[in-house]
């Protein structure tokens, strides 16, 4: 006999019911975030070295040696240094090294200003009282400064102690030695006057040795001057105590004169 159709009804929702519910789906897990990393960048100094036109290397030495100075008591950003054949090393930051690689590409050779020399003659003359003027037309290119010194101090009697000529580029620094003198200049242009620093040293005598050396021994004179081209300047004096033997018994002073040129070209 045939199974009631009810019961199978029954028994199918009874299955069904006792099945367990299906698990719920695990989420996958978010992917993992990923930065991307920017290059490290350092300040510490790199050395690198520029081609510069050579008629503008100096010039372009002093303004990158003003620009990486940080002032008074303070250590400069960077340095630079001009080698013989003109081109500059700079040691600097990588981002100081950027400005002054753009600031190299964009010279223009053809506006570099002309290359000037700085030409100073230096005259040290002894002077002592006398009764009447002597020796001031000794040397022609100075009588004019010894006639002012008579006429300021009164009369004297006047010999050539040392004389000396040095030519440098326009601010670059020379030094010279002489018999009885050492000249240390630096000369720089402004509106066509020359500003020069100065170093002298003068042994008062033959046999005090070398003058850049002899310490107390030597009248040493250090001074900054503005002249006007072809300008005599006495730019100092002081009293000497000769040891010569041939030399006049009385009080001796020393006159520092100088004279400045300035030439367009080298030295």
């Amino acid at each position: 006999m045939p199974r009631p159709i009810h019961r199978l009804l029954l028994a199918f929702p009874l299955l069904l019911a006792c099945q367990a519910p299906p698990a719920a789906p695990i989420p996958a897990a978010p992917p993992a975030l990923t930065v991307a990393a920017e290059p490290a960048t350092s300040d510490e100094p790199l050395l690198r070295t520029y081609a510069v036109p050579p008629e503008q290397s100096r010039s372009i030495e002093q303004a990158l040696a003003s620009a990486l100075s940080s002032g008074k008591d303070l250590p400069p950003l960077g340095t630079v240094e001009r080698l013989p054949d003109g081109r500059l090393v700079v040691v600097a930051p990588p981002g100081i090294q950027d400005g002054v690689a753009a600031l190299i590409a964009g010279l223009d050779p053809s506006k570099a200003p002309p290359v000037r020399t700085a030409e100073l003659d230096y005259w040290i003359v002894v002077g002592e009282p006398a009764q009447a003027a002597e020796g001031v037309d000794t040397v022609p290119d100075i009588a004019p400064a010894l006639q002012a010194i008579v006429a300021s101090q009164g009369a004297m009697r006047f010999r050539v102690h040392e004389s000396m000529h040095l030519s440098s580029l326009v601010d670059d620094r020379a030094e010279a030695d002489g018999a009885r003198m050492w000249a240390r200049q630096t000369v720089s242009e402004v509106s066509g006057r020359l500003v020069a620093d100065l170093e002298l040293s003068v042994a008062q005598s033959k046999d005090r040795g070398n003058p850049k050396v002899c310490a107390d021994d030597c009248n040493h004179l250090k001074s900054r001057v503005h002249l006007d081209p072809g300008q005599l300047l006495v730019v100092g004096q002081a009293g000497l105590e000769s040891s010569d033997a041939k030399a006049q018994p009385g009080p001796k002073t020393l006159f520092y004169i100088v004279r400045g040129q300035l030439r367009t070209g080298g030295v």
